[in-house]
């Protein structure tokens, strides 16, 4: 049937070459919502857990006997003397900076705020009979390993439309042929359409080639990486420190698009707006191993190194797509609509190991400095299909698993504190640095942290602030010719969290 542009008379001058795309291809990017994106966002942690980890930038790790150890060197568990119950209120505030590259375009400022418990903790603190070994301890709980809530708006002029994108998705294929959440909603809503009868593989648009469109896009996430962990740990001699952490991390996820581009000056003849949104939702959970030790050269000098396995990750996402076209032909408005299909996918991920080395000066009872470095290799993270026959969702596993190994990169997190004890006070400070794990358009994360808490026999209080300073580049929408929008962002996450702990 001919579209409705069609059979209105619409006229159109301008002309698209053809492009050849590889219809797998397409089918595969569009039949699931799988990116490197995933990958990175599941395996880009930041340590969670307790105020007084957070209030040393992290570097607890040749140190322990704080919960956070549980997720990051478990042999700190055997770091204490008694059992201990704690718990981390905490309220995370994320602005991002949005500025669509281009002449004259303005940076706009979106705010996000987010409560939560960052620490649930149960340590167990025994003495064995063995004289040897004195102290075996055993811990439960959660640490939350990173916070998804942010709000990202951007809006400017920049060359080309989202309809470019479309139209690259549907030239060569028939109707039949095309995707149901974006090349197939573009022509049910008559953004793209066939001028000619006769040709029924050639699409094009109300947008000249290259034309400035004035375009935005509100982002907005949700979600949460919290673990669970149990963990075992004994302390030999009170020299040798070892520990084992089973770690069941859940991934809760949610986003929202919306993206629009305007003509409100009649520059583009036909077209008056557009409204594209995208929706995605993942959920499901993993498995780890996580090991440890932490060896005392003395009272003062502590050394540390634990290594984490890949966690396997199970998830299930479902994802949808909705768009509303107006035009208006001889005077008269008209409105094209489409909804996609609810999509749904499950699949496997498989992060990369991590490598932490730390180490600890120990000045008595004024306090310590400590510092630790971590490794991991981006590229090895893998994703699993395996639990569907397609033959478009095997190559396009093998298209992104091409693209873990082209596109990320190793990084080294560096985390250095210290903390100086007054009595029953306590000031902490810290800093530390995340490599980037792209190989371009994001740089390292920066971090700085204060902290203070007071530690009474039986209950203590720690209170801690983090700033965590993120700078990236994004795009709405990826075109293979035709001109692609770029969006510079900056953000910064602010974190208050609050530990309260007692001692039984």
């Amino acid at each position: 049937m001919d579209s409705k542009h069609f059979l209105t008379g619409k006229i159109k001058a301008m002309k698209y070459n053809t492009i050849f795309i590889s219809t797998l291809i397409f089918t595969m990017q569009i039949a699931s919502a799988q990116t490197i994106d995933d990958a990175v966002r599941y395996s880009f942690l930041e340590f969670g857990g307790t105020a007084r980890t957070a209030g040393i930038g992290g570097a607890i790790g040749a140190l322990g006997a704080d919960f956070s150890a549980l997720s990051t060197n478990p042999a700190g568990l055997a770091a204490f003397r008694r059992s201990e119950f704690t718990f981390t209120p905490t309220l995370e505030r994320s602005t991002v900076d949005a500025t669509l590259r281009g002449e004259g375009n303005l940076l706009l400022e979106q705010e996000k705020s987010n409560f939560n418990f960052n620490n649930l903790g149960l340590v167990f603190a025994t003495r064995p009979l063995s004289s040897d070994w004195t102290i075996s301890a055993f811990g439960i709980g959660l640490n939350r390993m990173a916070n998804f809530h942010q709000s990202t708006y951007f809006e400017g002029v920049s060359d080309g439309s989202i309809t470019d994108r479309w139209l690259e998705l549907a030239q060569g294929l028939t109707l039949d042929e095309l995707d149901g959440f974006e090349a197939g909603v573009a022509y049910d809503a008559e953004a793209i359409y066939q001028p000619d009868p006769a040709d029924d593989r050639f699409y094009t648009s109300d947008f000249p080639l290259d034309a400035p469109v004035n375009k935005s896009q509100l982002i907005k996430r949700k979600g949460s990486v919290n673990e669970l962990v149990f963990s075992f740990a004994g302390n030999y001699k009170d020299r040798l420190m070892i520990g084992a952490t089973l770690g069941v991390p859940f991934v809760s996820f949610e986003e929202t698009k919306t993206y629009e581009e305007t003509d409100d000056f009649d520059d583009i003849p036909f077209f008056q707006n557009l409204t594209y949104t995208e929706r995605l939702r993942t959920n499901g959970a993993g498995i780890n191993l996580k090991l440890g030790l932490i060896y005392r050269l003395n009272q003062m000098v502590r050394l540390g190194f634990a290594f984490h396995t890949p966690t396997s990750f199970g998830l299930d996402e479902g994802f949808s797509t909705e768009l509303n076209y107006n035009y208006t032909v001889n005077g008269t408005a008209y409105s094209g609509n489409a909804s996609s299909p609810d999509g749904s996918f499950e699949y496997r991920l498989r992060t990369p190991w991590r490598f932490i080395g730390s180490g600890g000066l120990v000045f008595g009872k004024n306090g310590f400095l400590s510092a630790e470095v971590e490794w991991l290799d981006y590229t090895n993270a893998r994703f699993n299909f395996n639990k569907t026959s397609s033959a478009a969702d095997v190559e396009y596993e093998r298209e992104l698993n091409d693209q873990i190994n082209n596109v990320l990169q190793s990084a080294v997190n560096i985390r250095l504190g210290g903390e100086f004890a007054y009595g029953i006070f306590r000031l902490r400070g810290g800093f530390s640095v995340m490599g980037a794990p792209f190989t371009e358009g994001i740089d390292p994360v920066g971090a700085i942290s204060l902290g203070a808490g007071i530690r009474g026999e039986d209950v203590f209080f720690d209170l801690a602030f983090r700033q965590i300073v993120t700078q990236s580049d994004n795009t709405p929408y990826a075109t293979t010719d035709a001109p692609q929008p770029f969006v510079n962002l900056e953000e910064n996450r602010g974190r208050i969290m609050a530990t309260v702990g007692f001692k039984f």
